[in-house]
């Protein structure tokens, strides 16, 4: 298969130093991009940067810092990029985990909503003047990592902390089910305006989330390993929505996908739980926009 060249452009991809956020970030940089791999861990962000550099012989990959439990650490990481990207290509939004017990960020929000869902949503506001100035001049792109999950149920919005009826896999699935609405409100808030956006379940791939999710998460992990994808084909449909000039690629139209087609998603995913996500969630980081 064909890849594009991707010289002069700029992705940026959060969670980048290990899973299928790594193996992204390897084939961009392979095809030319400057690709700005962001991360929490300053070693292990090093290591990964280096093994890319090492595999591509890339000298354009940029290493940011920044912890996704922290909205005024995500504020920080928005101000460089707009500081030093007029414009910006592709936007993958893929950090974030799976939590064993109920956790609260120092800002007082759960932390698997916080990580997964808001974090991201506050950088994908700060970067949308730079992504609609690259759309002005063909089209952009945003990508949300998304999951099977988002089926497990619908979102409370009067609970959204989960004060109520914790438990590690509705945390997760709703913060993915958040993921596949934002895509579908930026499609229709800035599709006209040739912003493609899309969301991808990446399938059951081999990487450490299975470790971090607590025992029943960890008894999945072991009993399905020997079944479970490559990080190398989790990756594929992730790299084909940032990256492909496929017709059904280039339009995504906020629809979710996995294995590069368009599939069913839960029947409460409604534009309406779209728009009233997007609201609510632009009321949460409303004090860290300027």
């Amino acid at each position: 298969m064909i890849e594009q060249d991707l010289v002069g452009k700029v992705i940026v991809v959060t969670g980048a130093n290990s899973g299928i956020g790594f193996e992204a970030s390897k084939n961009f940089a392979r095809r030319g991009a400057e690709v700005v791999m962001v991360g929490r861990d300053e070693t292990r962000m090093l290591a990964a940067v280096k093994q890319i550099e090492a595999g591509t012989g890339s000298n354009k990959i940029v290493m940011e810092l920044a912890d996704f439990s922290s909205l005024a650490s995500v504020r920080e990481l928005g101000e460089r990029l707009q500081t030093n990207y007029a414009s910006i290509d592709v936007l993958c939004n893929n950090a974030g985990g799976a939590n064993a017990g109920r956790q609260l960020t120092d800002e007082g929000f759960e932390l698997t909503f916080f990580t997964n869902h808001l974090s991201g949503f506050l950088l994908s506001r700060m970067l949308l003047p730079q992504l609609l100035n690259q759309a002005k001049h063909g089209e952009a792109r945003i990508v949300f990592t998304s999951s099977l999950g988002h089926k497990n149920s619908p979102i409370d919005f009067d609970n959204l902390n989960l004060d109520k009826s914790y438990s590690t896999l509705k945390a997760y699935g709703r913060s993915k089910l958040m993921n596949l609405l934002t895509a579908r409100e930026y499609h229709r808030r800035y599709g006209q305006q040739n912003l493609i956006s899309s969301s991808f379940h990446p399938g059951a791939v081999r990487t450490a989330i299975w470790g971090k999710g607590g025992l029943i998460a960890r008894l999945i992990g072991i009993i399905m390993y020997p079944f479970m994808w490559s990080v190398e084909k989790g990756a594929d449909t992730f790299i084909w929505l940032a990256a492909s000039g496929d017709e059904a690629a280039r339009n995504a139209q906020g629809d979710y996908f996995f294995d590069r087609r368009k599939v069913r998603i839960a029947e409460f995913a409604t534009d309406e739980a779209a728009e009233k996500l997007w609201q609510v969630s632009e009321e949460m980081i409303a004090p860290y926009l300027r």
